[in-house]
């Protein structure tokens, strides 16, 4: 089983943050003793925003397949793509 990625690789590997970033970010969260999530705090640093949240925990989850080797664009394409326009069955 493949390791699953942190928050913060897996923003940089979409070239959304810097290390020097995530290193900040990591140092917000120990100072402020915050249950707040990478995402949120980096987001509330004005670092990322809400669709690049959700971009890196859909690769987190692995939402799609391949996803890990996919452009930012192409994660928010697909995010954004109707399920059943993605080829999905329909449910109901």
């Amino acid at each position: 089983m493949v390791a699953r990625k942190l928050f913060g690789e897996i923003l940089v590997d979409l070239r959304l943050v810097t290390l020097t970033d995530v290193r900040r970010v990591l140092e917000a969260q120990r100072r402020r003793g915050s249950p707040k999530k990478f995402g949120h705090i980096a987001r509330d640093m004005a670092l990322i925003r809400e669709e690049h949240v959700l971009a890196t925990l859909a690769v987190q989850m692995r939402l799609f397949p391949g996803i890990e080797r996919w452009s930012l664009r192409q994660i928010l394409q697909h995010l954004h793509t109707p399920m059943e326009a993605a080829g999905e069955a329909k449910v109901g």
